[in-house]
């Protein structure tokens, strides 16, 4: 298992960057924490669409087989 450790330059252009950043200061580019912020935003969204489709279904389900 890997230990997670402060990204202290940026991939892009080297810059120094700030303790907990998200983005880089000079370049903008998005830090590895951001990367895997945003992938864990898209997997809830995705599970809550995923979740709201099953349960639309469902009732719909029902209602045609009353």
């Amino acid at each position: 298992m890997a230990i997670a450790t402060d990204q202290t330059h940026c991939a892009r252009c080297g810059a120094v960057l700030m303790p907990g950043a998200a983005y880089c200061d000079h370049c903008g580019e998005r830090t590895h924490r951001a990367k895997r912020l945003v992938r864990a935003a898209l997997r809830v969204e995705v599970l809550f669409v995923g979740l709201m489709f099953v349960l639309v279904f469902g009732f719909a389900m029902i209602y045609y087989f009353q």
